[in-house]
């Protein structure tokens, strides 16, 4: 199957994401966060977990992925990043726009990397975000390869400024697909198996909404505005009921830190980069 790299460019908007504090407070359980203050309509401000932008933004990925000819039964996400301008309000409506940006010709794959951006009703930027699609089999087309963008080094002898260990749920894919992310390999035992996997894993953006959790709490005194973007690589499978190891190290950059997630002895989340106001 060929990629139709004639999408390359071409803009996509879905309907408008009408959303309440229902939508945030599922998303939070999804992610292991129970704070009321993420949770509980009561509250004076409710507060909106940061890596909550991948929920509006996904229809557009299924949009590119399925107009670009991807192959859904091979692609993986390869890595994720979040912009933000500031905090998501905790309901409104959101509009969003996004693009086919890149598609890196690998040989045996292809790298589809995918932008979008979304407003508030004013039309103020929110917040933006990038996807990477790795396409298993469908590279050889005679393209460019792509540069990876480096990321500043952990600063020499420091210490952690994070090191939790979190977690999750027997039923930890069940409740984060609610929020919208509902591919059977995360549910269906078959399915998983015939793939490779022992079981359904967890969806990768989970161990990336766990990750952003605990940078809001360790990094960002609680503040979710205070996180001005986060980038990962999805490296390894996580099952439901693992326990998430997060850590972080101050970068050689003022304001960024060095991640990594690790279960047992494999890196789950690779390349990890944070930035914070």
């Amino acid at each position: 199957m060929e990629l139709d790299l004639s999408v390359v460019g071409q803009a996509f908007e879905p309907p408008a994401f009408e959303y309440d504090w229902q939508t945030c407070a599922t998303y939070a359980l999804g992610v292991g966060e129970s704070a009321l203050e993420y949770t509980w309509e009561g509250v004076d401000a409710l507060k909106v977990v940061p890596s909550f932008a991948v929920v509006p933004t996904m229809p557009i990925v299924h949009t590119a992925l399925h107009k670009i000819g991807a192959d859904y039964r091979t692609l993986v996400h390869g890595a994720q990043t979040i912009t933000l301008h500031g905090a998501i309000p905790p309901k409104g409506q959101l509009r969003s726009v996004g693009r086919v940006s890149e598609v890196q010709d690998k040989g045996k794959g292809a790298v589809v990397i995918i932008e979008t951006e979304t407003f508030d009703g004013s039309g103020n930027c929110l917040f933006e975000t990038s996807w990477s699609i790795f396409c298993r089999g469908q590279g050889g087309f005679g393209g460019e390869r792509g540069q990876s963008t480096p990321l500043p080094d952990p600063l020499a002898d420091s210490e952690l400024v994070i090191d939790d260990a979190l977690p999750t749920l027997e039923s930890q894919a069940l409740l984060y697909r609610l929020s919208g992310d509902l591919n059977p390999l995360h549910v269906d035992p078959a399915l998983a198996t015939k793939v490779g996997f022992k079981a359904p894993i967890l969806h990768g953006l989970c161990t990336y909404g766990f990750a952003t959790c605990a940078v809001v709490r360790s990094l960002c005194d609680g503040d979710p505005s205070r996180l001005k973007s986060f980038t990962a690589r999805f490296s390894r499978e996580v099952y439901p009921g693992d326990t998430l190891n997060v850590q972080a190290l101050p970068s050689s950059k003022e304001g960024g830190y060095r991640l990594e997630v690790t279960v047992g002895d494999r890196t789950v989340l690779s390349n990890g980069y944070v930035e914070i106001g």
